[in-house]
């Protein structure tokens, strides 16, 4: 029994996804919860290259991890409590640093795997050019993409709300003002 290379590598990013996912349910801390739902969210696109649904790729890193995951960052940036203790930074800082350079490694061998295919070599006359994209977008898909703003705005108009502190120190603190 012969496994391919995608085989593979959609096991690898399933898996990624799904401990991505476990991750962010059970992390104790927010800052981190954050992160394993961007790690998910990455993985999911990955899984819509393996599908060939680069489209939903895109919009799954430009809508969830631009735009969703900066309304959730900004959430939790504006919180005043501490993230993480200052302890513990030179151990983070290295697991992120061989982290990330696994991940580049990763990238970079299946980006190589990719391009290495047959299916570069012949050509698509079905892949739409950058303007019909855009007219399909703007005219047949319009309603979708003014609620998709709409949507996001609101999101950011709520993430800020729910952040806001109204109690007297902390807006004594904001102005300035010492006890």
């Amino acid at each position: 029994m012969a496994i391919d290379f995608e085989t593979i590598v959609f096991v690898i990013v399933s898996a990624a996804a799904v401990a991505g996912a476990i991750g962010c349910v059970f992390s104790s801390r927010v800052a981190h919860s954050l992160l394993w739902l961007m790690f998910t969210f990455f993985a999911v696109a990955g899984v819509f290259v393996m599908a060939y649904a680069e489209m939903l790729a895109a919009i799954q890193i430009l809508v969830y991890l631009g735009s969703v995951m900066l309304v959730v960052q900004f959430g939790v940036m504006l919180t005043r409590r501490r993230i993480q203790d200052v302890e513990s930074l030179p151990t983070l800082n290295a697991i992120s640093a061989l982290s990330g350079i696994g991940v580049i490694a990763f990238v970079l061998v299946l980006i190589r795997e990719v391009m290495e295919s047959t299916i570069w070599a012949s050509e698509n006359a079905g892949a739409p050019s950058t303007l019909e994209f855009a007219d399909s977008l703007f005219n047949e898909w319009t309603v979708a993409t003014v609620i998709l703003g709409a949507l996001l705005a609101m999101a950011m108009i709520g993430a800020s709300y729910l952040v806001r502190d109204e109690r007297l120190i902390n807006l004594l603190w904001d102005m300035g003002v010492e006890e």
